[in-house]
């Protein structure tokens, strides 16, 4: 499911957080964290249920905290019109705090 982006008459930057799950696929338990998305809507943004229908497909799905934060950043940065800035999500798990960010810069470097 790719969310949907609509028209705006404005260049801004933007951001959202939001909470997200996933199954853990090492340990086979449930995940609860935070997402937050900063992009540049350059006359195009996302229209913001359809990104929380987007973010709600990881729940249930086995997928690692570093797999699910690049991935997100890849989907919703192949948008027209939309640049991400930065993806991050956090996630409380095994008694720590756990910080995962995702940027083009960063997918970039080897």
């Amino acid at each position: 499911m790719n969310p949907q982006t609509v028209p705006i008459d404005a260049n801004v930057r933007m951001a959202t957080t939001a909470p997200i799950q996933h199954m853990c696929p090492f340990v086979q338990e449930v995940d609860n964290g935070h997402i937050e998305i900063v992009w540049d809507a350059n006359g195009w943004t996302f229209e913001l249920h359809a990104l929380r229908d987007y973010l709600n497909t990881f729940t249930g799905r086995e997928i690692s905290h570093e797999a699910l934060t690049e991935e997100v950043r890849a989907e919703l940065n192949s948008h027209h019109g939309i640049n991400i800035v930065t993806v991050e999500s956090k996630w409380r798990t095994a008694g720590m705090e756990v910080k995962c960010f995702s940027s083009p810069t960063l997918a970039d470097q080897p």
